[in-house]
This record gives structure tokens, sequence and C-alpha cells, in this order.
């Protein structure tokens, strides 16, 4: 026998009643992902009426569809999204009529107070020969603000006995410059190329969340990125604020968008005019064994901010500590993040390249 029975007040009050609605919230946060925030709408009216209003969200796409329809490569894929939101808010005998169109801003429509959103793709956009790994983290505004490019032919584990080709690597560590002509993996013209590659995706990506941004005017930090870690592209408060702007400047003048470039079915943002330090190493011997073969760090920076900055031309050593912040500034980590400081102490190279 229990002696200290209900009452029943007690009984009738679901535990989850006594759960302020702010650290509900504060759970739903950290939950983010927004599959599972959906699904927790169903759980009861009160879950339903605070969803909306998390702050945090995390858009995890499972799969690719295919783009031969000629629709946006984000638009399509999100569809794998929509599908699984059907099964659960619409009757199983009810189906979505087909054709509709669906865009990431509809699928966040639903969302009042976002201000943190992630948006993981399930792979990269580039298709590189098999072997090299390329790495990068773009950050815009109205259109690119900088961006760190990596790229590397191969990655191999070696003894740390075997030292291998001493006399090649003591001619990489005294500075070996790039070999123009081509030096067994492609040359500059490969990185050159890398570089552009690189760029395209990562203005194809900014494009593709204009919808986003223009709706959810309260979002202050947006993050796009594939789960493999090939790309990211990043938007803080700042440039959000100055893409916003630059909208609004562009529909009062009622004239076709600026920055915007077409290539095949897709648009991107346009690729402003650009200052680019190379660093390339044939060989860097990291770490734990780990070798890595045609290493290349690619800094990128708009021209145009040079003359907003009173037209004068940074010094290589005030571009150097430039390079080292953004390269260094969270944009790799582990063995990617060794490599980078390693170039970055090697001999740069200046490249300028016009608006595309």
């Amino acid at each position: 026998m229990n002696p200290f029975p209900e009452s029943d007040s007690d009984q009738e009050t679901d535990g989850f009643d006594r759960i302020p609605d702010v650290l509900i919230l504060l759970i739903f946060n950290q939950l983010s992902d927004i599959k599972t925030l959906t699904r927790c709408r169903a759980v009861s009216k009160r879950f339903n009426s605070l969803v909306p209003q998390a702050e945090s969200l995390l858009v995890k796409v499972d799969c690719v569809i295919s783009t031969e329809t000629g629709e946006w490569f984000l638009l399509q894929i999100i569809k794998s999204i929509l599908q699984s939101f059907q099964d659960l808010i619409l009757p199983r005998k009810q189906i979505l009529q087909p054709g509709i169109r669906s865009s990431p801003a509809e699928i966040l429509r639903g969302f009042e107070k976002i201000r943190k959103l992630e948006i993981e793709l399930p792979s990269g956009d580039l298709r590189l020969e098999k072997g090299t790994i390329l790495r990068w983290k773009a950050e815009f505004g109205r259109t690119l603000k900088s961006c760190v490019i990596l790229a590397v032919r191969s990655i191999e584990q070696v003894n740390e006995n075997n030292t291998g080709d001493q006399n090649l690597l003591d001619g990489d560590l005294n500075g070996d410059e790039i070999d123009f002509h081509g030096d067994g993996s492609g040359g500059l013209k490969l990185r050159v190329v890398w570089t552009i590659s690189a760029l395209i995706a990562a203005s194809a990506r900014h494009y593709l969340l204009k919808e986003v941004i223009k709706e959810h005017r309260e979002i202050e930090s947006l993050i796009l990125r594939d789960r493999e870690g090939e790309g990211t592209v990043i938007m803080d408060d700042l440039g959000l604020r100055e893409f916003r702007e630059g909208e609004e400047e562009e529909e009062g003048g009622g004239g076709r968008e600026a920055h915007v470039s077409t290539v095949g079915w897709k648009n991107r943002t346009t690729v402003p005019a650009v200052r680019m330090r190379m660093r390339h190493e044939a060989r860097l011997d990291l770490s734990g064994g780990v070798r890595m073969k045609g290493a290349t760090l690619v800094v990128v920076r708009p021209t145009e901010v040079e003359r907003e900055s009173g037209g004068t031309t940074k010094s290589e050593i005030e571009e150097r500590k430039e390079d080292k912040c953004l390269a260094l500034g969270g944009a790799f980590d582990g063995v990617f993040g060794e490599a980078v400081e390693a170039l970055l102490k090697r001999r740069s190279y200046l490249l300028e390249m016009n608006s595309f």
C-alpha cells in the first residue's frame, strides 16, 4: 500500500506541463534538426505551438535528386525532406499534387524566429580526378568577401622511419617554385582550374540561399556545407544585412538582378574581380606519418575591397597577415589545418582574375 497516495490533481497533471516554455525551447534549439522538430509537433498541441519558435535549425539533406529536369539543385534535393514531412502531416491516402515546386523558404515558412540556420548537403559539387581532395570555405555578403581553398593531389600514410626521397623533401622546404610548365601533377593550369571550380561552386550555393534570406530577415547566421566537408558557405549578421540591402536597391531600381550569372541552367552569384595568393608544396610531411603530395593553398579576396579601403594596394606583409587570419580562422581542422599552417610559411604567388 502506498503511504503517500497521489491526489486527483497530481494524477491529472502531465509532467511535461510543469516544464517551462523557455526550457523546452532550449531543448528544441539543441535538437535543431528540422526533421526531428517537425515530428515533435505531432506530440502535443503545446509542442506544436512551440516548435515554430525554435531559433536554431539544421536542415540535413539525405539524398540528391537528379537535376536533369533543369530545376534548381537545392530545390530538388530539399524535395526529399518534404517527402518525409508529407507522411507525417498529411493522411496516408492524400498525395501532394504533382508539379508543385517547393523552395527552401517554403520549408522554413512555419518557423518564426530563426536566428541560426545550417543546411547540410549529402555531397560536394565538384567532380575531381581520383585521389584529389579539395576543401574550401567562402564568406559572402551581397557577393564574395573571401575564400580559402586547399587542394591536395594525394594523402598517404608513411612509415616514420622511411624518409623517402630526402633530396626532394629538402628542396621543397627551401621553397621550390611552382612549376608553371607542369610538375607531373598538372602545374599551375590545373591549380587555377581547381580555384575557379571552387569559386563557381561557392557562388552557386550562395545564390540558392537568396529566397531564404529575403523571407527570414531575423536570421543572423547562415551556414551551408556538405557532409563530406568539401565546401562551406558562411554568411554572418553583417553579410546578411549587406545582402538584403543590395536586394532592396535592385528591387527599387526595377532592373535585372545585378551580381547574377548563369551557367547552363543554373544561376549563381557573379564572382567579382579577385586577387589570389597561391602557395604550393610538392610534398608535405605532417605529424603522425601523414604525407601530402601536391598541396596548394589559395586565399582569394575581391579587388574592390582594396579600392574601398582607400585605393592603395596592401603590402605583401599585410596580405600575409590577412591570409593567416582567413586560413586559420576555423576554416580547416585536423590534418588539413596542419597543412595550412605549413603552407602559410611558403613563398606565395600573386594572381589576378577578372569577374566571371
